[in-house]
């Protein structure tokens, strides 16, 4: 009998399997030294996802949604964004399903009270522009390098 066991409980199930120690040392990162890695740097990571369907049914146009990134975004966040084109579906507030084309947008960023204001503006100015209920915001800590 292999000496190497690994065991895996799985819904009160319980599971050995033999495991080999050169699979272990394969599924291992491999170790690199702080001098061939790029400085890295802890930032704050939001998604904001912006949903382009108007009430009555009309759609937020692309020429509308370059207006409002040049106008509002860019101003707030001139050192960067990235915009991605999704499509999308929530529960809106009463409860029916809303399927959707959206923009998101990724902002990395220091973080500090102003960036989080400013996020803030942009959620508010679009959701009063193109009277949308809301934003979705997700924010993460990630680390980065370049």
């Amino acid at each position: 009998m292999n000496k190497h066991l690994n065991t895996i409980c799985l819904t009160g199930l319980l599971f050995i399997l033999p495991v080999c120690p050169a699979t272990i040392a394969r599924a291992q990162p491999p170790k690199t030294s702080d001098t061939t890695n790029a400085k890295q740097t802890n930032l704050l990571k939001d998604e904001l996802y912006f949903g382009l369907t108007k009430p009555g049914g009309e759609t937020v146009s692309e020429s509308e949604w370059q207006e409002f990134v040049k106008a509002v975004i860019t101003p707030r966040f001139r050192e960067g964004l990235t915009v991605l084109d999704g499509s999308g579906q929530f529960l809106n507030s009463s409860g029916m399903l809303i399927r959707e084309n959206s923009k998101i947008v990724i902002l990395i960023y220091e973080s500090s009270r102003e960036k989080n204001q400013a996020i803030n503006e942009i959620i508010e100015t679009y959701k009063r522009t193109f009277q949308q209920e809301s934003v979705l915001r997700v924010t993460s800590e990630v680390k980065v390098s370049f």
